[in-house]
């Protein structure tokens, strides 16, 4: 008896003793919950990082082929970055996106020759001014890493005196030449995450061409011998993407620029890009880039004829690895 009034003692000093310590975990996790949707509302919410990096190779054997054909081996890389900023009325999107591929013909040439080079810096500062509108500013950086030639082959008389063919490479492009800078004021309307259009009749476009051999053929519109030139105008663009399917996304972007000095809606230089991406496992992927250009301005060498308005074509399709975070 003695021992189990002593047991019911304890018990009476220990339940309050407990019920204080459930109170100050409970107030503990309270607060570990407070801070971790702070910090979450100080840092996820404010910045959002996204990217991809993709590399595609293809390979064609061919031995005793009746069909015919090119034996080649070729290699593409594709990177994407995306840094977004949003609090309050301010949002800041950034976006880098880096292509650069070759291409060999084992029977035609002994090298690698590329046949996809990019490099594009776009940023964009908006100040919300209704619901979905914003006040924005934009400014644009593209160019390329490498130097890019065009092949032709020559008749050339040898020391023998015959007659044989050589293919003379002449240089058509490199880093910085060209070099296309936007820079706009203007309104955006983003409609969603996934879907904006933005037009400004107050934009800026200055293409540049460091290269002296390609500034003295007034190559990519500049005038002869500059190594610069400027237009004023409007600008249009339009983002768009979707996910098709749960594992097939579709983005798209479409640009627009008209100098004013060519007249409203003449001479308008189109800039179109899609990108087609199907995740077939976590690393696996099927991808399609396209781009469309149409520039007035350039210049392009075809059998022999110079053309001032043809439209540019390039689509590269590729399975290889990506990864995307």
């Amino acid at each position: 008896m003695k021992h189990f009034v002593l047991t019911l003692a304890a018990a009476a000093l220990t339940l309050p003793l407990l019920a204080q310590t459930d109170e100050v975990a409970k107030d503990v996790a309270t607060l570990a919950k407070e801070s971790k949707n702070t910090a979450n509302v100080d840092s996820g919410k404010v910045w959002k990082f996204s990217g991809m990096l993709s590399l595609t190779a293809s390979q064609t054997a061919l031995v005793n082929w009746a069909p015919g054909g090119d034996q080649q081996i070729g290699l593409n890389a594709l990177a994407n970055f995306n840094a977004n900023y949003a609090k309050g009325k301010h949002s800041w999107q950034n976006a880098i996106t880096a292509q650069y591929g070759t291409l060999r013909l084992i029977d035609e040439y002994d090298e690698f020759r590329k046949n996809d080079d990019k490099l594009q810096f776009a940023s964009k500062y908006g100040y919300q001014a209704a619901n979905k509108l914003y006040y924005s500013a934009i400014f644009d950086y593209k160019s390329q890493f490498d130097k890019g030639w065009t092949y032709e082959k020559v008749k050339v008389v040898n020391e023998e005196g015959a007659e044989e063919e050589q293919e003379v490479a002449t240089l058509n492009s490199e880093c910085w030449s060209p070099l296309y800078l936007t820079y706009t004021l203007g309104l955006d309307y983003q409609v969603s995450d996934n879907f904006m259009f933005y037009l400004s009749p107050f934009c800026g476009k200055t293409t540049v061409v460091l290269n002296d051999f390609l500034s003295e053929q007034g190559a990519f519109g500049v005038d002869t011998c500059k190594h610069a030139r400027s237009e004023f105008g409007w600008y249009f663009k339009l983002d768009a993407k979707y996910n098709i399917a749960k594992n097939i996304s579709f983005g798209t972007n479409l640009v627009l620029f008209n100098s004013y000095k060519d007249g409203f809606m003449d001479e308008i230089d189109v800039d179109w890009n899609v990108i087609i991406a199907m995740q077939i496992n976590k690393w696996l992927s099927f991808n399609i880039t396209s781009e469309l250009v149409y520039d007035e301005d350039v210049k392009i060498v075809k059998d022999d004829r110079e053309y001032f308005s043809l439209t540019q074509f390039k689509n590269v399709t590729g399975l290889g690895l990506t990864f995307k975070f």
